[in-house]
């Protein structure tokens, strides 16, 4: 079994127009370098406001699988001599791979047979990757604009102001400009703005939606579509849904609140010539 790992970028506001493809290249460049990696894992998910983007990975596993790997040596027969005895060639080879040449085996190919050594290599624990992953993965990041800012020599969209990096719950230290991974994530900017400290997924979800700050695309633009409806049942009308707009509404807020205004009547008076 395998244990979740939560990522969150917390940074300035990014463009509106950015985050639906970052959210889309996070899930694709995870797993393009879990898979790299010999990871295996369950379902990778992004989520995404203005001031931050967010992956998770469910199951991840606690070490990268075993590498078998063949290394070929000398053609055997300039391994061994007219007496079938080793020459330089096949005990040197031994003695690069650190084995015994009796643990030497040998492959035929279409050019002949060949002196081969098969190892197993183990894998390393995934606590000691992901402090190398995660950072280039989050560096790796493309957007139609990036910028630097402080002297810092790291690019990204907009400032990066905090990292939430937790691996089964335990954090995965790793440093981005000034910037060092933790436990904790921020809330809404004006409404709940203290930084506080998460567990896991589940966790996260519960108490950023707590400080106003609903991280889900998916359930903003539901709760826009709705209030958006009801404000308009309200006034005896009927809401003009452009897909678009609300596209771009969804990554403009981190806590939408729908409200239905109006004008003065005096100001929708128009003068006898007009």
């Amino acid at each position: 079994m395998g244990k979740e790992l939560l990522l969150e970028i917390g940074t300035e506001e990014i463009p509106a127009a950015f985050l639906p493809k970052a959210m889309q290249d996070l899930e694709e460049m995870g797993r393009r370098e879990f898979a790299a990696c010999r990871l295996a894992h369950g379902a990778i998910r992004s989520l995404a406001t203005p001031r931050r983007l967010c992956l998770v990975v469910g199951d991840l596993a606690e070490r990268q699988e075993d590498l078998e790997v063949e290394k070929m040596g000398p053609a055997r027969k300039a391994a061994f001599d007219a007496q079938g005895q080793p020459t330089k060639a096949a005990l040197g080879f031994a003695r690069g791979q650190g084995v015994e040449l009796g643990d030497v085996g040998t492959v035929v190919t279409e050019k002949g047979e060949y002196l081969c050594v098969r190892k197993t290599i183990a894998g390393e624990p995934t606590e000691a990757l992901l402090p190398e992953i995660l950072p280039r993965l989050i560096l790796g990041l493309p957007f139609k604009k990036s910028m630097r800012w402080s002297d810092l020599d790291i690019r990204f969209a907009r400032p990066i102001r905090w990292l939430l990096a937790l691996y089964g719950g335990r954090v995965v230290p790793f440093t981005l400009g000034n910037v060092r991974s933790g436990n904790l994530t921020q809330g809404h900017r004006f409404m709940s703005p203290e930084a506080f400290a998460v567990q896991d997924f589940a966790d996260y979800l519960a108490r950023t939606k707590e400080r106003c700050v609903i991280v889900d695309p998916a359930e903003r633009k539901a709760v826009i579509r709705q209030e958006t409806r009801r404000a308009a049942a309200q006034v005896s009308g009927r809401a003009l849904e452009d897909e678009a707009l609300l596209e771009q509404v969804v990554f403009l807020t981190e806590y939408p609140t729908v409200v239905c205004g109006s004008f003065d009547r005096d100001y929708l008076r128009l003068p006898q010539e007009v």
